[in-house]
């Protein structure tokens, strides 16, 4: 049994399956698409669907989850992005943030590793500035077929087509690892996988509870071990500087600025409110204001250089003054 909730309709109509994928129905007499599978995702999203925002009505289009592999109810976890200022994809546990993808560049989410190479840029995020934002994905060679899905656990995982063996292959998925789930670390914390423990202390920062830091349970973050300059509302003494981190998943709630990249530091410096920047190409000047929170430290040459305002007396030889 299959039902839609169309309410401003009357006459006869027709289902049809077109070779996308989208399950569609029209008006016989006038054609007028009345419903369509592809603005109601479930746990899959394939090629030419979108998953975003229509701002004016707050309708949105998001994966909702199984509630177990046999039932496919709707379950506990939904994917989808949020436009907000930076447009990043969220993985959702109930309202909490399970995963989260890192602001997108115009190409790629740069909280993803090595994004460019999985997906050979079949991404595509569309604002159209008059209420409607949503992220799509197509590929060049029509050949290919992939699609992802949300599983009950929580898992996004891409999969493709394999004609030679006849299968369905997993390219990707996420989160992979415990560093990958939304603020293992807490606060002022970052994640760093072959770190034993895999939470440490931003510079600068310590454990808010050791005792419970030292079991194991990082959630509650860390704390300035040492008001900065602007924290301690004086000009006395030395002025604050930023730390150097390269190779960061950059946290979340990230401000977009206008600056230009050699304003970057200098507009975040001389804003007290600022507690650390990042510039990026195809996304450009970033700030954060607010506790930095979902923190990781990639290996290789992946993710962005963020810079952390610190008091002078925690640059030591890592420091850079704007």
């Amino acid at each position: 049994m299959w039902s839609t909730n169309i309410s401003d309709y009357r006459g006869n109509s027709s289902a049809q399956l077109l070779d996308t994928g989208n399950l569609v129905l029209r008006e016989n007499s006038s054609g007028r698409i009345l419903w369509q599978s592809f603005e109601h995702p479930s746990d899959s999203f394939v090629q030419k669907m979108r998953l975003g925002t229509q701002i004016g009505t707050d309708e949105k289009y998001v994966m909702t989850s199984w509630r177990s592999p046999t039932d496919p109810s709707i379950g506990s976890f939904s994917a989808g992005v949020d436009p907000s200022n930076i447009p990043q994809v969220f993985v959702w546990n109930g309202s909490y943030p399970h995963w989260r993808s890192g602001p997108w560049n115009g190409q790629i989410f740069i909280g993803i590793p090595n994004m460019e190479t999985v997906y050979n840029n079949g991404f595509n995020f569309v604002d159209d500035k008059e209420g409607s934002a949503y992220l799509t994905f197509t590929y060049a060679n029509e050949s290919t077929i992939t699609y992802f899905s949300l599983n009950s656990g929580g898992t996004l995982v891409q999969r493709y087509w394999n004609d030679g063996k006849q299968d369905w292959q997993v390219t990707w998925s996420a989160p992979r690892n415990d560093c990958d789930l939304y603020g293992k670390c807490g606060p002022f914390g970052s994640c760093q996988l072959s770190g034993s423990p895999i939470c440490t202390c931003l510079k600068g920062f310590e454990p808010k509870s050791l005792e419970e830091w030292n079991r194991g349970n990082w959630t509650s973050g860390c704390v300035r071990k040492m008001n900065s300059q602007c924290d301690r509302n004086n000009t006395e003494g030395k002025e604050d500087g930023f730390l150097k981190l390269t190779n960061m998943k950059v946290p979340d709630f990230g401000v977009w600025s206008n600056a230009p990249e050699d304003e970057c530091g200098s507009q975040c410096f001389h804003n007290c409110s600022c507690i650390a920047y990042a510039y990026y190409t195809g996304i450009g000047c970033m700030h954060w204001t607010h506790s930095l929170i979902d923190i990781q430290k990639f290996s290789g040459h992946t993710g962005a250089t963020l810079y952390l305002r610190v008091a002078y007396t925690e640059l030591g030889n890592l420091f850079l003054l704007s």
